[in-house]
């Protein structure tokens, strides 16, 4: 495998091929969605949510970034026939996974079990917790579905699978007089325990050398650096999509995050459209920051900005005119979501345009500056939500967490301009078109 870029035909083909599978889960998302709307109600929704907004981001810590360190360091070291230490990063991979979220699950539970305030929530605690280990593994396989080449079938068997058992699961539940959010949560941390069976046995068995042989981990050191600072930057991203959400349900009630909570799913579908063309590119920029590559780099980012915007704009456009008649579904209650809903939306659309500038700086391993970037979001989050959401409501929440995502973006994409001398926006992108139709464009060496 060389390094260089996919064509924007190849990208684009490749991209509404895994959009239109990302429709089928965002489909089988809303009917999950509606399920548990229609069988919890909204303060039970509430509850769920808010939990599960707490188990997502603890098993990204959990995780210890290796998920995204698969995606850096398995392509270069596939393309360069490093098989042991291919097969010592999976191996070490998995261990690191575990080893760090197995402490932050019990952890997560004992603060709920020691506290007497938080004391009457300690079952839905203790189901989040289950989540976090099963959350970091199955991610972990995705990733390294993802880092194979293999992205659509990671969705496939780690998100389908998983919302299609957790809304089978929970009608199951309904149907036998069960329902409730704790119950919920556990039936969904089965399902995720099911889809990452399976992911993990496909990517061991794509792996070029298989699982079996001979293992190097001279490189752990780098990996271990490589995850922490990869953890941050995810966790970060993560906390800000699902902070509105808590502080939600800690500032005013169960009830409004509940019904936000739709809006906030229902919005971050649009967010597909730039991880999906992130993760066709994902292997190719690896590869171009290895070989420090800016050319290729620069075409990359702005073939993969201009797809997202593009997608975005779709997606973004499709949800905005359906809302009317999409949020009834979940109950009368949850119309109130349309004003966070379209507020959401822009914002997930001026994201795109702002390019993936934290997936590449990742990729091509600058550390500090996803670091800083990474706090400095979280801090400003929990700041506008806590001056916006006891005022505001639901709308202060969505105009806090759009805040603070495009601050974030801009922040990032000044630095990988300065930093890798790579403009990630849709207006690097549309400076290396106006370039490349110059008459002497054949002539220039850098984008």
């Amino acid at each position: 495998m060389d390094g260089s870029t996919p064509g924007p035909r190849h990208v684009l083909t490749r991209t509404v091929l895994a959009l239109g599978l990302k429709g089928g889960i965002v489909a089988a998302g809303f009917g999950m969605q509606i399920i548990l709307a229609r069988t919890l109600g909204p303060e039970g929704l509430g509850v769920y949510a808010t939990f599960l907004s707490l188990a997502t981001v603890l098993s990204i810590t959990g995780g210890f970034g290796m998920p995204m360190a698969a995606v850096r360091f398995m392509p270069v070291y596939i393309a360069n026939g490093q098989e042991t230490r291919l097969r010592g990063f999976v191996h070490a991979a998995q261990r690191l996974t575990l080893a760090t979220a197995i402490p932050v699950a019990l952890a997560f539970s004992l603060v709920f079990l020691s506290l007497p305030a938080l004391r009457e929530q300690f079952g839905a605690a203790l189901a989040a917790a289950a989540l976090i280990p099963v959350f970091g593994l199955a991610t972990l396989a995705a990733g390294m579905l993802q880092a194979l080449g293999q992205p659509l079938r990671a969705d496939v068997l780690v998100n389908l699978a998983r919302t299609l058992l957790i809304g089978m699961f929970v009608l199951l539940s309904w149907w036998f007089d069960q329902a409730g959010p704790v119950t919920a949560l556990w039936l969904t941390g089965l399902a995720g325990l099911v889809a990452w069976a399976a992911a993990n046995t496909a990517a061991r068995r794509s792996m070029p050398a298989g699982a079996a042989g001979p293992r190097t981990q001279d490189e752990r050191p780098i990996w271990i650096s490589a995850g922490m600072t990869f953890v941050l930057a995810m966790a970060s991203v993560s906390l800000i999509e699902r902070l509105d959400t808590i502080m939600l349900g800690a500032l005013v009630g169960a009830e409004a995050a509940g019904i936000y909570s739709v809006a906030s799913r229902l919005a971050l579908t649009v967010a597909l459209a730039t991880t999906s063309v992130l993760a066709l590119m994902a292997p190719a920029l690896a590869r171009q920051a290895a070989a420090r590559d800016r050319a290729g780099l620069q075409r990359s980012a702005s073939i993969a900005v201009a797809l997202a915007l593009l997608l975005s704009l779709g997606v973004a456009a499709v949800l905005g005119g359906a809302s009317p008649w999409l949020l009834p579904a979940f109950g009368r209650d949850f119309e109130a979501a349309a004003m966070p809903l379209a507020i959401l939306l822009v914002g997930q659309v001026a994201v795109a345009a702002c390019g993936s500038a934290g997936g590449l700086l990742a990729l091509a391993g600058l550390n500090r500056p996803l670091i800083a970037a990474a706090l400095a979001a979280v801090i400003l989050d929990m700041a506008l939500c806590l001056l916006l959401v006891p005022v505001f409501g639901p709308v202060g929440a969505a105009c806090a967490t759009v805040a603070t995502l495009l601050a974030q973006a801009v922040a990032l994409s000044a630095v990988a301009w300065r930093s890798l001398g790579v403009d990630p926006t849709l207006l690097g992108a549309v400076r290396l078109a106006w370039r490349s139709l110059r008459p002497d464009a054949g002539h220039e060496g850098t984008p």
